[in-house]
């Protein structure tokens, strides 16, 4: 794609994944640089992940790094849309928070959810989910436990690789708040070594949604041969 892009425009292309550049937008522009290592991770559909490491950003020998949403968290876990069992992003994202309601629903469980979604499974998303926790559903809000302990034990295992001083969450997952983040920083700490553990600071982005567009902005400005 970057070299047919740069055929057609004559210009110099540069590609990144969007979690990379929204790692690189804050870390530049919200953070204005002042930590050396952070980790950014989105929880959304899926989990992506981008990484600050000595005060550089960890692209990897081509390219792949920080594609922290397919470490293995379960070897025999549920089925990720890479092909693989058991990733994070297969245990801890707003897909596998979805599908792992829709599994409970269709057993039989009780829930507002089969109203709220008209009884039609595929309108059952993350966001609904959420919905119906708010409103004091049962089910509902053991979902978004279960979902905020996998994020929690994704978390602690970021921690105990890179001991960043930071990691930023994104993602429309975070958008759930307390009900998925704050149990999800206990499990991290709670998982991680204690080394590790007690400086980090876990928060959300400080760019918002934007994160990735002020990345790509940075990226466009940094020309390479």
């Amino acid at each position: 794609l970057r070299a047919m892009l740069q055929e057609r425009f004559g210009k110099p292309v540069r590609l990144a994944n969007d979690a990379t550049l929204a790692a690189l937008g804050e870390w530049h522009f919200g953070l204005k640089r002042s930590v050396s290592d952070l980790v950014y991770v989105t929880l959304s559909t899926g989990i992506g992940g981008g990484l600050i490491c000595g005060g550089g950003l960890q692209e990897g020998s081509c390219g792949g790094g920080g594609e922290v949403g397919h470490m293995t968290i379960e070897v025999h876990g549920p089925a990720c849309p890479c092909g693989r069992n058991g990733c994070w992003e297969s245990l801890a994202s707003g897909r596998a928070l979805a599908e792992r309601t829709v599994e409970q629903l269709e057993a039989g469980e009780s829930s507002i959810l089969t109203d709220l979604s008209g009884g039609d499974m595929e309108r059952v998303d993350a966001p609904l989910v959420a919905l119906a926790a708010r409103q004091g559903d049962r089910l509902a809000q053991e979902m978004v436990a279960t979902t905020a302990f996998y994020v929690g034990v994704g978390l602690g295992n970021l921690i105990n690789i890179f001991n960043p001083a930071l990691i930023l969450l994104g993602g429309g997952l975070t958008k759930i708040g307390d009900p998925i983040l704050a149990p999800a920083i206990k499990t991290a700490r709670e998982r991680a070594y204690v080394a590790s553990a007690c400086d980090v600071e876990i928060r959300t982005a400080l760019l918002g949604d934007d994160s990735p567009l002020f990345g790509a902005a940075l990226l466009a400005r940094t020309r390479t041969d």
